[in-house]
């Protein structure tokens, strides 16, 4: 790699987090001391008290530390407009998450999570780019959840992707709702490199799917060679959910026909018996194989003599 795009490829790199950083320094209003935060904390709960306990079992839960390596979390640290707000306590002079704008509201977050996911958000996440702010997918308050996710299933997302939802309730599809799989599972929400978040998508497919994954002496091509919307699974399935069986794009032989023609032996060889049945039944390692390069059931070695010599 030359130096010039060595310079380009690393100024794509960081220029998103620089400009981020940039925007939260410059808007966010003066840091507030740990004192600061705990004294107005305990202020807001005179009258807010039942606020306290919504924020307990969260990374912003309220806290009576006062050492060092305490986090210093405070109502004020969130909601603007508090030393006009004591003095007169309105609705109208505070401001709180949903009455912002999705840029304020990352402006708001962005004080103190400065993360990929907040670098994706104003650069290349599709959801930033929407406008979809963070308290659609998050909530702060009355949450436990590790990641402050809507709920702990992550089945928020089908709110919007109601196409999505409709594919899970295909006869073949992935157990989202039976709670065995999450969206999250194979859309990382941090990544930056891929606009549908499943980076690699093969790969993505075999943390779970590991048995076919290979290698394989005999490979088949079409699993990593031949790459459609990130990974060379989908050319053959469908990630949500299917109408055939095995989330296969298309039923019987289907899938198969896109690539390779029947060969004419399989008609009329032994009265055409091999054209009565489906690819499958004889082609059954079609993921790759470790001894035949047909990718043959190895049953047939056996019991065929001409398929024996193929491998």
């Amino acid at each position: 790699m030359t130096a010039s795009k060595a310079l380009c490829f690393w100024a794509m790199i960081l220029l998103p987090t620089v400009l981020l950083a940039l925007s939260v320094t410059a808007s966010t209003p003066v840091s507030y001391s740990k004192d600061k935060l705990l004294e107005t904390t305990e202020l807001c709960l005179d009258c807010h008290d039942d606020m306290a306990e919504s924020l307990d079992g969260s990374v912003h839960r309220v806290t009576s530390e006062s050492s060092s390596s305490a986090i210093s979390i405070g109502c004020i640290g969130c909601h603007d407009g508090w030393e006009v707000h004591v003095e007169d306590p309105t609705v109208d002079n505070i401001t709180t998450g949903f009455g912002l704008s999705a840029a304020m509201q990352a402006e708001v977050c962005g004080r103190c999570h400065v993360t990929a996911h907040q670098v994706a958000m104003v650069s290349t996440d599709p959801h930033g780019n929407a406008g979809v702010a963070c308290l659609e997918c998050h909530t702060v308050h009355f949450n436990s959840n590790e990641k402050l996710v809507a709920n702990d299933r992550e089945v928020f997302c089908l709110s919007c992707h109601g196409g999505i939802a409709t594919e899970f309730k295909r006869r073949s599809a992935h157990p989202l709702e039976s709670g065995n799989i999450r969206c999250v599972d194979c859309h990382d929400l941090s990544g930056m490199q891929n606009p549908i978040f499943a980076t690699g998508l093969d790969w993505t497919c075999q943390d779970c799917h590991s048995e076919l994954s290979g290698p394989f002496l005999y490979e088949h091509p079409v699993v990593n060679a031949h790459l459609v919307e990130g990974g060379g699974c989908v050319e053959c399935h469908q990630p949500h959910g299917s109408p055939n069986d095995r989330l296969l794009n298309q039923a019987g032989d289907g899938v198969c026909i896109q690539c390779h023609g029947i060969p004419p032996k399989h008609r009329v060889v032994h009265g055409g018996i091999g054209g009565q049945h489906t690819c499958v039944n004889c082609h059954s390692d079609i993921h790759g194989s470790f001894d035949n390069r047909m990718f043959l059931d190895p049953d047939l070695a056996f019991d065929c003599y001409c398929h024996f010599l193929s491998k």
